[in-house]
């Protein structure tokens, strides 16, 4: 057929009948993107060939959408809360690892090949891609296809016969987690307050070092016999008797109360004279900047509440860097909230547009950075590579997240579709290049290569269970959460969400999710190197 021949044709015809296959769900089990590689395998089999140059561009989106998204989760992963979870990552990722080394070593599996093992029992693309850069096509494809199947279905099976296994009560566990999280996670509240203490008298805020004692804002301030409130500044002095709102997290409001004075139940308002509005900051110019650089509070009488970034409701520390997208709530007279929104942007769908240039620079940058000769003592000299480099970019960037006029932190719907678009170019081309030397691969190593890959999937999270269960004795909905995302299983979330529907092991699965792409991607390369 003509229109075979045709390299766009080919690639639009591959990823619609890739994406239905992917789609086709028994239960929690789909193929998902990775229904792509088996479609594309078939057509190479028959000589249908796409050209390398898509794979090597799929290749950098993929992974540069990869870096920008896990570079600050990356980082935060190795902070106090998320360390203890990344534990159970780099264990399932290192058991998987020596798993597959010795597998590879008994049954004398090359470095194509046993990094396609090691990818498709652990179910990482980003692992994937690694290999066929490093090692090639030959064996790799087929052994990540061989063993994906048993990757995405064992993680399934194995999460919900774990309750059981365990004899775990999960209502039991979710009451647990319930009580730990609210000692820890406080949301933003108010509360109104008569200023008694003598000692503050006729001082003005500044003076009072409030958040030397806690992180709160006063907000609003109503004096004795006024029938309007103002709003609190820096230079605002307290009187006896003045009624005023402050804002923060129960517990600080709890510790600064008896400092000010003793808790009322009358609300202050302000509908005549002062407004409460949010706003969505869409301005780049200001994107990047500390409260205490765009000094809010003075310039334009208005005090700053609080901010949400992601759902997360953020105390306004003067050090809290604005990234586009945060919403902003404020307090303060309507014609300064005016030039607010001015200067925030307030503009939905300006957050949502995307700027080419930082993409094309952050990725050149990466492969740059790839190309780079690296000294180890005792080991010589190697690079990282394409992959390495422009993942290096990403993580660099998204944690730098801005210079000069570059942003190079994108919205989360451009960097899904980057990684989506950068995917189906990659598997599209690896498996129909892959496609004509599939079955002399199975033919030769498919038992085997079964085998390892049963035993790469179910060691690593056996392993997991020992150390998160036993040894660092996490949750066990958040031990779920760390499983599946340790092998990036979106259909293994799916299990432990059916178990509880609580979102325990999805914030679990998170946190790990960034450790866990470039835990496999350091891995895979390291296997290539060794074998």
């Amino acid at each position: 057929m003509s229109l075979l021949n045709n390299h766009i044709f080919l690639l639009l015809l591959i990823t619609l009948l890739g994406i239905a296959l992917g789609r086709l769900r028994i239960k929690s089990f789909s193929l998902g993107t990775s229904g792509i590689i088996f479609v594309a395998l078939f057509f190479g089999h028959f000589d249908y060939v796409l050209p390398v140059d898509f794979q090597t561009l799929g290749l950098v989106l993929f992974i540069y959408s990869i870096g920008l998204q896990a570079g600050p989760g990356f980082l935060n992963s190795f902070k106090t809360g998320g360390l203890r979870l990344s534990i159970g990552t780099l264990t399932v990722i290192g058991t998987g690892f020596i798993t597959t080394l010795a597998f590879s070593l008994f049954f004398d599996f090359n470095a194509s090949v046993a990094s396609g093992l090691f990818a498709g029992a652990l179910t990482s693309t980003p692992g994937l891609a690694v290999a066929v850069e490093m090692a090639g096509e030959n064996g790799t494809t087929a052994a990540y296809g061989l063993t994906y199947f048993f990757g995405v279905t064992g993680v399934i099976v194995f999460i919900r016969l774990l309750p059981k296994f365990l004899k775990i009560d999960i209502p039991t566990e979710e009451k647990t987690l319930q009580r730990e999280l609210a000692k820890k996670h406080h949301p933003i509240t108010i509360k109104h307050v008569e200023i008694t203490n003598p000692n503050i008298f006729g001082k003005k805020v500044k003076d009072l070092s409030l958040k030397a004692i806690a992180p709160v804002v006063m907000t609003r301030l109503l004096r004795t016999g006024a029938d309007e409130p103002i709003l609190v500044r820096a230079d605002t002095v307290i009187e006896e008797g003045d009624h005023i709102r402050i804002a923060g997290r129960k517990k600080d409001l709890e510790t600064i109360q008896p400092f000010l004075g003793k808790t009322i139940a009358s609300e202050i308002k302000f509908e005549k004279i002062l407004s409460n509005k949010r706003f969505i900051v869409s301005n780049t110019a200001i994107s990047g900047m500390t409260l205490n650089q765009l000094n809010f509070h003075e310039v334009f009488s208005v005090q700053v509440t609080r901010i949400t970034r992601n759902g997360i409701d953020l105390s306004p520390t003067g050090n809290l860097r604005i990234h586009l997208g945060d919403t902003i709530f404020v307090v303060g007279d309507n014609r300064t909230l005016e030039n607010m929104a001015k200067v925030l942007g307030n503009d939905l769908k300006e957050i949502f547009s995307i700027n080419l240039l930082p993409i094309f620079i952050g990725i050149f940058v990466g492969f740059l950075l790839g190309k780079v000769p690296i000294y180890i003592p005792f080991g010589g000299t190697f690079t990282l590579g394409t992959t390495g480099g422009v993942l290096l970019s990403g993580i660099l960037l998204a944690n730098l997240y801005k210079l000069g006029p570059f942003i190079w932190e994108i919205p989360a719907n451009a960097n899904t579709f980057i990684r989506e678009f950068g995917l189906i170019l990659f598997l599209a081309t690896i498996g129909t290049n892959t496609g004509s030397t599939i079955l002399e691969t199975l033919s030769q190593q498919g038992m085997e290569l079964l085998f390892a890959g049963v035993v790469v999937t179910l060691l690593p999270l056996i392993a997991s269970v020992f150390v998160c269960r036993y040894i660092i004795k996490l949750p066990f909905l958040r031990m779920l959460g760390v499983m599946s995302g340790s092998m990036t299983s979106t259909p293994g979330l799916a299990a432990a969400t059916d178990i509880s529907s609580t979102s325990y092991a999805s914030s679990a699965y998170a946190t790990v999710y960034p450790m866990a792409l470039i835990g496999m991607l350091l891995g895979t390369k390291l296997l290539v190197l060794l074998l």
